[in-house]
């Protein structure tokens, strides 16, 4: 019984996609070191990669590219109202921007010389967004609903 147990495992393990194995190694990942996941994107055939906001157990805010590999993340200490990660990636820049109290607004995002501008997720107390090239100097605002910068 025990063999053919094994053989069963074996075989569904051998069935998952490379999409499946990635979410289970994160899930191992983010178990083994204690994060507190705020979000996370599931990875489609043909991604090698899944992106994920959390908080570590000594309450930093982080954002992660895990690719099972050469996982890159960025932490930061937590702000009272409004706390940003930047992570340059490869061909983009992933923004993670943590704003439990602040339910409505406007982000504003200075990189490469252009300026971009995108809500806050009114659903979550996060909002994340991407950048379609890789900036190490990036500049994130972000505005109340009547136009007034949080610090």
């Amino acid at each position: 019984m025990l063999i053919l147990l094994t053989v069963v495992i074996s075989t569904l393990t051998a069935c998952s996609s490379p999409s499946e194995k990635l979410l289970e190694q994160f899930t191992e990942y983010r178990v083994e070191h204690g994060l507190d996941l705020y979000r996370q994107t599931i990875p489609q055939d043909g991604e090698s990669s899944l992106i994920a906001a959390y908080e570590t157990i000594d309450g930093l805010f982080g954002i992660m590219e895990f690719d099972g590999k050469e996982n890159k993340q960025k932490e930061v200490e937590k702000s009272q109202k409004v706390t940003t990660a930047v992570l340059a990636g490869n061909e983009s820049t992933i923004l993670a921007i943590l704003h439990p109290d602040q339910k409505t607004g406007n982000v504003k995002v200075h990189a490469g010389g252009q300026s971009e501008e995108f809500a806050l997720d009114t659903q979550e107390p996060i909002t994340m967004h991407t950048l379609n090239d890789s900036y190490d100097d990036v500049k994130i605002e972000v505005f109340d609903e009547q136009g007034n910068l949080i610090e």
